[in-house]
């Protein structure tokens, strides 16, 4: 396994469960809909992390063109 991959899933895994803690405290002390607002926001920052993380990947691959030599 990779040391980014592990990374990855290590900071996923917090993710979530920072999510749901949260959730949970939200609805304890705010109610339902607050509860709700916060799981779309988790929803949110996760979705951009992913794709955040693609566009790094994609920028970091080179494109090797190989050119023929003509005589």
């Amino acid at each position: 396994m990779k040391h980014n991959q592990a990374q990855l899933i290590a900071v996923s895994l917090t993710s979530t469960l920072t999510a749901i803690s949260i959730g949970y405290l939200g609805v304890q002390v705010f109610g339902r809909n607050t509860m709700y607002m916060i799981a779309t926001g988790m929803l949110g920052l996760g979705t951009g992390g992913a794709i955040g993380q693609i566009l790094v990947e994609k920028r970091q691959q080179r494109v090797v063109q190989v050119q023929s030599k003509q005589q």
